[in-house]
C-alpha cells in the first residue's frame, strides 16, 4: 500500500501566516527560519489536516491569525487511491468546516486514520512530567487512528461519563438521590469500558518491544525501557467498580474510577523514568515513544504515517542526532517534515540523510 504524501499546502490567516503556499517532496522537507517565522505553524497545519485539530492548541480559535476573521488550511494528499483535497475553514464564533474530496464530514472522527501522522515536539516533555490525562490522550490518539471501534467506544464512554457526573452534581446540589437515574449511565459505562480496556491493553503489549528498539536506535544504549498500562479493570468489572465507589462518587460529585482515570507508567530498568532517568535518557525516551507510535500505526494501517519533527535537532546531542539520521537512512519512514533555526545545520543534516529533499526558508512577516 502506498504511503501517505502531502504534495501541497495553502494557508490563509493561520497563526502567523497571512497567506502562504508550499509544495513538498515525498521524502524530506525542511522548514528553516528564525524563531517566530512560522515553521512550527506549518507543521501544525499539516497535523490539523491529518487529525482535524491543532497539535498545540485545545481551541481552534487560537489558530486564527490575530485580528483576522477566519482561517483556511487546504492540502492535497496523494495515496494509493489517487489525490485527495482536504479543506479546513473556521470563522470566529462559528463551527469548523472540514472536508475531504469536497464532501463535509458529519463527524470529524470519520477522518481519523485516513492520513496518519506523528508529531515530535519539544513540548512532548509534558508526557513525562504532566498529569495522567496527557498520557491517556497520547495513547488514545494512536489507537484511534487505526481502530474505529475503539474511537466510537471512547466517545460513547465520554458522553455517558459527562452525563453521570452532571447527575451526581445535581444530586448533591438538591440534596437528593435516585439510584435508578444513575443506572442508565452505569450500564453505558459498563458496556464501553471493557472495549477501551482491551484495546489499551493490547496497545501496551505491542508497544513495549517497539519502544525498546527505537530507544536503542536513538541512544545507542542498552537500558531497558518499558511502557506499562495500569488499570483496575484488570481485576474488576466496570459495574463492580461503579457499585463499590458509589458512596465516594456521591461525596466527590464525579466518577472516581474507570478508563478516564487510568495512566501509563514509563520505566527505566523497572523504575519510574521521571525519577531515575537523566535528561539525555528522558529525551531519548520521548523520541522513541513517538517513533514506536509511528511503527504501531504503520503495522496497523499498512502505510507509513507522515512524520513531523519540530525543532528536534536543536534539542539533541550529536550521538542522538546520529542515531536518528541512521534510522531515517534505513528507510523506516515515509514523508518527513523538519523545522530548524540554523540553515547551515539543516544543510549538513540533509547531506547526511542523502534523500530527495525540499528546503523552505521562512522569514518573519
Amino acid at each position: 500500500m502506498q504511503d501517505v504524501v502531502l504534495d501541497h499546502l495553502k494557508l490563509v490567516h493561520f497563526k502567523n501566516h497571512a497567506q502562504a503556499e508550499f509544495s513538498f517532496s515525498p521524502k524530506l522537507n525542511a522548514l528553516v527560519g528564525s524563531n517566530g517565522s512560522g515553521k512550527t505553524s506549518v507543521l501544525d497545519a499539516v497535523h490539523l489536516l491529518c487529525m482535524t485539530r491543532s497539535y498545540f492548541h485545545s481551541s481552534d480559535a487560537h489558530c486564527i491569525q490575530f485580528d483576522a476573521p477566519f482561517l483556511v488550511v487546504q492540502g492535497e494528499f496523494r495515496a494509493e487511491s489517487g489525490t485527495t483535497p482536504v479543506y479546513c475553514g473556521l470563522k470566529r464564533s462559528e463551527k469548523k468546516v472540514f472536508k475531504a474530496d469536497d464532501a463535509e464530514y458529519s463527524r470529524l472522527s470519520e477522518h481519523l486514520g485516513r492520513f496518519p501522522v506523528v508529531m515530535i515536539s519539544p513540548g512532548d516533555h509534558v508526557l513525562l512530567h504532566g498529569g495522567s490525562e496527557v498520557r491517556r490522550k497520547f495513547m488514545d490518539a494512536v489507537i484511534a487512528q487505526s481502530d474505529r471501534g475503539y474511537l466510537d467506544a471512547l466517545q460513547n464512554y465520554q458522553r455517558a461519563l459527562k452525563q453521570r457526573n452532571a447527575l451526581l452534581k445535581y444530586f448533591a446540589a438538591n440534596r437528593t438521590f435516585q439510584a435508578d437515574m444513575l443506572e442508565l449511565y452505569d450500564h453505558q459505562l459498563s458496556e464501553y469500558a471493557p472495549v477501551i480496556f482491551a484495546a489499551r491493553n493490547a496497545f501496551a503489549a505491542q508497544f513495549t518491544p517497539m519502544l525498546q528498539e527505537a530507544y536503542e536506535g536513538i541512544s545507542g544504549g542498552r537500558e531497558q525501557v518499558e511502557l506499562r498500562y495500569e488499570s483496575l479493570l484488570a481485576e474488576q468489572s466496570m459495574a463492580d467498580l461503579l457499585a463499590e465507589r458509589l458512596s465516594k462518587d456521591r461525596v466527590l460529585q464525579f466518577t472516581s474510577a474507570g478508563p478516564h482515570r487510568e495512566d501509563l507508567d514509563f520505566t527505566l530498568h523497572g523504575h519510574p523514568l521521571q525519577r531515575v532517568g537523566s535528561q539525555g535518557q528522558q529525551k531519548s525516551f520521548l523520541i522513541a515513544l513517538k517513533l514506536a507510535a509511528f511503527e504501531v500505526l504503520h503495522q496497523a494501517l499498512g502505510r507509513k504515517p507522515i512524520l513531523l519533527l519540530d525543532d528536534v535537532f536543536d534539542k539533541l546531542d550529536a550521538q542522538r542526532v546520529e542515531g536518528l539520521i541512521r534510522m531515517v537512512n534505513d528507510h523506516r519512514f515515509g514523508q518527513i517534515f523538519i523545522s530548524d533555526t540554523h540553515p547551515e545545520r539543516t544543510a549538513e543534516l540533509l547531506k547526511a540523510l542523502d534523500q530527495e529533499s525540499v528546503v523552505h526558508e521562512l522569514t518573519r512577516a
